[in-house]
C-alpha cells in the first residue's frame, strides 16, 4: 500500500451507492486528509433526472451550489483536486476552483463512457491527469486506461468455498436489452434444477414507467419483479458470499468492464457477461469467464458446473480499490517526494 501520509484531498462525485465513500476511506487509510463534496446540490430524483435530461435546467440552482463549494474551499491548501466523472460541473466553475488552488495537482476519473456524460469533454482539458474505465474513450481520446476496482472486503470472500446457496446472481437496473438477457440466462438455469437471485431495480417507480413508456424493449418487464429500494454494501457482499455464478450485462454504449465484474474477480466467483472486451483483461480466463452473445445465448453445463479456478495473486491484487488508487495518484507522489 502506498503511503499518502499528510496528503490533501478535495474529493468531487457524485454519491453512488457508497462507492465514495469507500474510496474516500481507501485515501485515509493511505494518510490522506480527504474532504468530500457531493457534485450534485441534492440527491433527490427530481435533481438527478433533470441533470441527467439537461445540466442547465437547474443551472442556476446547481452552479450556487458550486461557487459555495469554491468559497468553503478557498484558502484551504490541497495536494490533488479529484473529480469522479464532472457531472454538472461548468467549465467556468471548474476553472475557478482549479484556479484558488494553482499548488494542486488536479484529477478526473470517468468509470463511465464519455457517451453517456454530455458534460466529459467540456471539461477534459482543464484536468492535468484523465483517466478512464473505457478501453475506448482511451484510444479515441488519448486518455490513460484505468479499469474498476473491487472493494478490498471482497478478497474475504475468496476462501475456496465450494457449498452457495445461489447458483446464479443478478442485481442492476434493467436497462436496454439486459431484463431480456437476464431472463433467458435464468431460464436456462431454472431448466437445470439451480437456484437463481435476481433482483432489477429502478430508482422509482416513475422513472421506471418513463423508461417502460419510452422503449420498446422494456414493454416485456414485469413491474411484480422490480423493486425501487437499493441493496446496501453489506447486504449485496452477503449476497456474493452465497453466490458461485454472477451475471453481468454490459451497457451497449461501453466496453467498460461494470464493478460486477471486478466484484466477481475479488470474491472470485465465476462470471457471465456479454462484454466481449474482457477477453483482453489479464485475469480472464474461460474456466471462469463465459462471454455470452445477447442474441442468441448458450450457457453450458460444463462450465455450470465446473469450479472456479484461482487467479496469480499479482494480478488478482491488480484490481483491488488500494491498488486502483495507488495509480491513480502514482506518479505525482514519486514526483513530489
Amino acid at each position: 500500500m502506498r503511503s499518502m501520509e499528510g496528503k490533501r484531498v478535495l474529493f468531487i462525485s457524485n454519491r453512488n451507492f457508497g462507492i465514495q465513500q469507500m474510496i474516500q476511506q481507501t485515501l485515509e487509510k493511505k494518510g490522506a486528509v480527504v474532504e468530500f463534496f457531493d457534485e450534485r446540490p441534492a440527491n433527490t430524483f427530481f435533481v438527478k433526472a433533470a441533470i441527467r435530461l439537461n445540466r442547465h435546467l437547474l443551472g442556476f440552482y446547481v452552479n450556487r451550489y458550486h461557487r459555495d463549494i469554491i468559497a468553503r474551499n478557498a484558502g484551504k491548501r490541497f495536494d490533488y483536486i479529484f473529480f469522479i466523472r464532472g457531472e454538472c460541473f461548468s467549465y467556468k466553475n471548474l476553472q475557478a476552483l482549479l484556479a484558488s488552488h494553482p499548488e494542486a495537482k488536479s484529477i478526473v476519473y470517468h468509470w463511465d463512457s464519455i457517451a453517456n456524460n454530455g458534460n466529459a469533454l467540456n471539461l477534459l482539458p482543464l484536468f492535468d491527469a484523465k483517466f478512464t474505465f473505457d478501453r475506448t474513450d482511451s484510444r479515441n481520446l488519448g486518455i490513460n486506461f484505468l479499469p474498476l476496482f473491487y472493494y478490498d472486503h471482497y478478497s474475504l470472500l475468496n476462501d475456496g468455498r465450494k457449498e452457495f446457496k445461489h447458483d446464479l446472481l443478478f442485481v442492476g437496473t434493467a436497462h436496454s436489452d439486459r431484463y431480456r438477457i437476464i431472463k433467458e440466462v435464468e431460464a436456462r438455469f431454472k431448466s437445470l434444477g439451480k437456484k437463481c437471485y435476481i433482483y432489477f431495480f429502478f430508482q422509482g417507480k416513475l422513472m421506471f414507467y418513463k423508461y417502460y413508456l419510452q422503449h420498446k424493449e422494456a414493454r416485456s418487464i414485469k413491474p411484480s419483479e422490480v423493486h425501487y429500494e437499493s441493496i446496501s454494501n453489506d447486504a449485496l457482499l452477503d449476497l456474493y458470499r452465497n453466490s458461485r455464478i454472477i451475471v453481468d450485462v454490459s451497457h451497449p454504449k461501453q466496453t467498460g468492464l461494470t464493478l460486477r465484474c471486478m466484484e466477481a474477480l475479488g470474491s472470485a466467483r465465476k462470471l457471465i457477461t456479454t462484454n466481449r472486451d474482457i477477453v483482453n483483461y489479464d485475469f480472464y480466463d474461460d474456466r471462469n469467464i463465459l462471454v455470452i452473445d445477447g442474441h442468441n445465448i448458450e450457457v453450458p453445463i460444463e462450465f455450470i458446473n465446473s469450479d472456479y479456478h484461482p487467479v496469480a495473486k499479482e494480478i488478482y491484487e491488480k484490481y483491488s480499490l488500494s491498488s486502483w488508487c495507488d495509480t491513480l495518484f502514482r506518479d505525482w507522489l514519486i514526483e513530489k517526494e
